[in-house]
Parts: C-alpha cells; sequence; structure tokens
C-alpha cells in the first residue's frame, strides 16, 4: 500500500512540474543572472528558477523583469557561449518593471500608425506611401500582402521583401519599431511592422529579414496580428 501510494505522489508531483512548467510562458521575475549574446539577452530569474531570452534588454541584477510569449527550448545549445540550457523560454516580449509602460506603449501603437502627433521616441519626416507597382518584389521573397494573407503558414518563419521604410520608433523596449510598406496591400492591411537592433531612416529602401511572430500581446490592450521580429536590413539604393 506504501509502495502505492508513493507512485501516486510521484505521478501527481510529475504532473504538476509539468503543469507549471507549460504556463511557465508569461510573468514577472528578480533577475540573478544577466548575459548579453549578440541581439539577445539571457536572464535567469529568481522566482520562477528559469533561463528567459528576450530581444537585448538592459537589466542588471537584482532588477525585476515582466515578460511574456515564452517558447520553452529543452537543451538548447548557445555556440556562443558554448553552453547548454537546459530549458530556456525564448519570449516576445520582456521590459524592466518601472519602465513608463504607458509611454512604451502609447509609443509602439505610434509605430503602427495611430496615436498623437507629439512623438516621444519617433524619429519621422514626411515619406510617401509607395504607390501599387512602384516597388518590384523581391526575387524568392515575399510582399506585405504576401505576408499578411498567409500569416498563419508563415508563423514562426524567416521571410525577407523589399519595401520603403515609412516610419522608425527608436528605443521602445530595447528595440527600434520600424513601420514598412511596399505598395501592396489594402488598408488597413498595407504596412507591417519590423522590430531590430538596427536603425534605418524614414525614406529607404530596404531589404527586410526577419521571423515573422503572430497575435503579439503587448498588455494593456495592445495586440498585434502580425510582427517581424529580429529584423536586419540591407540597403536597395536603386530597385531593379
Amino acid at each position: 500500500m506504501k509502495f502505492i501510494l508513493s507512485i501516486l505522489m510521484i505521478c501527481l508531483l510529475t504532473l504538476s512540474t509539468a503543469i507549471a512548467a507549460e504556463k511557465t510562458d508569461s510573468g514577472t521575475g528578480t533577475v540573478t543572472e544577466a548575459i548579453d549574446v549578440g541581439s539577445y539577452t539571457y536572464l535567469r530569474l529568481k522566482e520562477q528558477g528559469i533561463w528567459i531570452a528576450a530581444s537585448r534588454l538592459p537589466v542588471v541584477v537584482g532588477d525585476k523583469v515582466k515578460f511574456s510569449g515564452g517558447m520553452e527550448m529543452r537543451d538548447f545549445y548557445s555556440r556562443t557561449l558554448d553552453r547548454t540550457f537546459e530549458s530556456v523560454f525564448f519570449v516576445q516580449m520582456a521590459h524592466r518593471v518601472g519602465q513608463d509602460v504607458d509611454n512604451i506603449h502609447r509609443a509602439a501603437k505610434e509605430a503602427e500608425g495611430h496615436g498623437a502627433e507629439n512623438r516621444v521616441f519617433q524619429k519621422s519626416v514626411s515619406v510617401q506611401v509607395p504607390a501599387p507597382g512602384e516597388i518590384p518584389p523581391l526575387a524568392d521573397g515575399k510582399t506585405i500582402a504576401d505576408i499578411l494573407e498567409g500569416s498563419a503558414q508563415l508563423k514562426d518563419q524567416s521571410v525577407s521583401l523589399r519595401a520603403r521604410v515609412i516610419k522608425v520608433n527608436q528605443s521602445i523596449m530595447g528595440k527600434n519599431w520600424i513601420t514598412l510598406q511596399d505598395g501592396t496591400g489594402t488598408k488597413p492591411n498595407n504596412k507591417l511592422i519590423a522590430t531590430s537592433l538596427e536603425l534605418v531612416s524614414p525614406g529607404d529602401l530596404v531589404i527586410a529579414s526577419g521571423v515573422l511572430r503572430n497575435d503579439i500581446d503587448l498588455g494593456s490592450g495592445y495586440t498585434y496580428k502580425v510582427m517581424l521580429e529580429n529584423t536586419t536590413f540591407s540597403q536597395s539604393k536603386v530597385a531593379p
């Protein structure tokens, strides 16, 4: 009987641990270790006892960090660190608790083209929206219309496109938020928000490459159906 009870207790403990692991996709924790690697910051959080990886985030030990949209990777090997993490959650959004979150949300919303004219984080000039057919599609790439229409199939995949930079919002959640348009799609589904550590200028014609993410939730009711993350840019001064 004791043996059976012991087996049941082990099963319940295993099940509860598994459920907790599945639910560790958002939360708040205190940083006990922080490692910057390329465009990522790896953070060990005291309360959850987990590692998370987010886009480069300026934090120090003792800071509290709020995160969401975590996807767990087990036995993840980092070549740069030459280290294997038993478990690490790659999160879509993370910010230091105590930041002016309302301003972050407001500026992020402005990157999508909504909000007041007094833009705190925005580097903006008047840029003419490209006309249909003005920007030739990238060979072996996608158009914004393709990306928005096929977002479910393209989720978490790397995509590239040629587009014009319409707006740039700098240093929001440690990243630059860039609005792209290429003359495809129908308003309001004719633009794409890209986040990047790189900085480009409004009016630039660029080739943008990044990972497509769906259903981004910044909290406080700010959501994005589609976003291009970890984006890199190369100039395309003259379209072929």
